[in-house]
């Protein structure tokens, strides 16, 4: 197998704090490889260090005589926000090549008529499917993919995984999708305790290994703490008598079960520290027959309509998903229905227990120079202490509980989000997007409560995964409605939204 990338006792450092160290890791021609970790845990720096973007703290890093690489950025990096669609690819083109620019283009999806949009002016799914583009102008050997599947609709999702099978390179990526990650990679690296986990299967079936090695580990951990605590104990009984008998030999004898104990303290087996994130919600309950009623409701931007409810209620405790495809005006909704909470709408009413909680996918709330405790506290019906030890219990230690609120990831701003949430309990739920800039566990954390709830929840999301085990009501937006389904086969989501290359 072809080398092209390997790294050898890599070492990183955020300030203080140890990223990864003595990382090794190799990637061939024909890798398919998932980057799999928590939030914080230094996926996107490690793929910064290995494209270059970053420097090498300590360690080595090598790469194959001409290898050409490639990162599809999380973000849209702010010197393209002036130029349009198509230059922002002919750029990265070799020779600028206008033609494969548009071709690359049109193989995501975008028509003609697109081409001289702003980039400043696209869609989260739109910038997604342009970094792609631009990634792939390169012709690359070796792709790396930092959270490429955000903001894209299910449709599009499914064709950027046949993109994916059939890209002739070789990949390292990193999703929070589980349905993405065991459609598109044979192998899975969990990046923990500042080291690589790697196995030879997809997401799901290594996750289960995985976990078989985390208890197998204890087991054996804990079976070593006993034989460590006997072998102390006895040192000590010899102790003892060596000193009642003036025996040498005694004493001398438990120096050496001493020293043979300190030899199995060096030489226990591992066991991961896993993360110290937790994110949790907690919610409240109504007891009314309703939590919202809409009928006779046009939802539009600046007088255009993008669909129409004929009616719709919610009741207490049901899990609804909203679905439909980019662009049909979910999110839309979604603000109509939370601005509506101020009673100024007439199609929309709400049930007199209802408190609302809303959850932005954009995360715009989550921005300015107020520090995260401040933040907290301005939005949040808690004293200081209870937000004090919910910071803490989301995995913000007190120390960074001055940091502001710009300075933070994306993932950190949910989980700042998802606190305020919690503290204020509330029994009706409208999260949109909430899995963007979640780590997989704070995923199913975010599951597990959500089906334990009572609290009606309202959703968006194109995690597969995450909608098919959690809603019970599926709600479609499509040619200018608002219909019940009964599953996402009856939809036309999962069907390509974009040319295989």
């Amino acid at each position: 197998m072809t080398l092209l990338l390997q790294a050898k006792a890599l070492t990183h450092h955020a300030g203080e704090k140890i990223l990864f160290e003595d990382l090794e890791l190799v990637i061939s021609k024909g890798d398919r490889l998932a980057l799999v970790g928590h939030n914080g845990s230094g996926k996107t720096t490690l793929l910064n260090v290995l494209s270059g973007a970053l420097p090498v703290d300590a360690g080595r890093l090598s790469t194959r005589r001409g290898l050409r690489l490639a990162m599809v950025e999380q973000f849209l990096p702010a010197e393209l926000a002036s130029t349009t669609l198509l230059e922002a690819v002919v750029t990265k083109c070799r020779d600028h090549a206008r033609w494969r620019a548009e071709g690359l283009l049109h193989k995501l999806g975008f028509a003609d008529g697109e081409f001289q949009i702003p980039t400043e002016g696209l869609s989260g799914g739109q910038q997604n499917r342009l970094m792609f583009a631009r990634a792939l102008a390169v012709d690359p050997e070796l792709l790396l993919l930092d959270e490429p599947t955000n903001h894209l609709d299910l449709a599009t999702l499914v064709s950027f995984e046949a993109l994916l099978a059939s890209f002739s390179g070789a990949y390292l990526l990193v999703s929070h999708d589980r349905a993405f990650l065991d459609a598109v990679t044979r192998e899975t690296l969990f990046l923990r305790d500042e080291r690589i986990y790697r196995f030879a299967m997809s997401y799901s079936a290594a996750k289960d290994a995985l976990l078989l090695e985390d208890a197998t580990a204890i087991r054996r951990r804990a079976a070593e703490g006993r034989k460590i605590g006997a072998l102390r104990a006895s040192a000590k009984r010899l102790a003892i008598w060596g000193k009642v008998h003036d025996s040498e030999k005694l004493a001398r004898r438990a120096r050496n079960m001493e020293r043979r104990v300190e030899r199995l303290e060096a030489q226990q087996t591992f066991v991961t520290e896993g993360s110290s994130l937790d994110l949790k919600l907690e919610v409240g309950e109504s007891r009314a027959k309703q939590v919202v009623a809409i009928r006779d409701l046009d939802v539009g931007i600046a007088g255009h309509r993008l669909f129409h409810i004929d009616e719709l209620v919610l009741r207490p405790g049901e899990r609804v998903a909203l679905l439909g495809h980019n662009g049909v005006g979910k999110t839309t909704f979604i603000r109509r229905l939370v601005e509506a909470v101020a009673g100024a709408d007439d199609a929309i009413r709400f049930g007199p227990q209802t408190t609302l909680g809303y959850y932005d996918q954009e995360l715009d709330e989550v921005t300015g120079r107020d520090s995260m405790l401040k933040f907290v506290r301005d939005r949040a019906d808690a004293g200081e202490q209870a937000i004090v030890q919910r910071l803490i219990l989301a995995g913000f230690p007190y120390a960074q509980h001055a940091k502001k609120v710009f300075e933070m990831s994306g993932g950190e701003r949910a989980r700042l989000l998802f606190v305020v949430l919690s503290l204020n309990a509330p029994n009706f739920l409208v999260l949109d997007e909430p899995t963007n800039h979640i780590d997989i566990d704070g995923k199913e954390q975010l599951e597990d409560q959500l089906l334990k709830s009572d609290a009606a929840v309202l959703i968006t999301s194109h995690d597969r995964t995450f909608i098919e085990r959690l809603a019970e009501r599926f709600l479609w937006v499509t040619q200018g409605r608002l219909i019940e389904i009964h599953s996402l086969d009856q939809t036309d989501l999962l069907t390509p939204g974009i040319s295989n290359p």
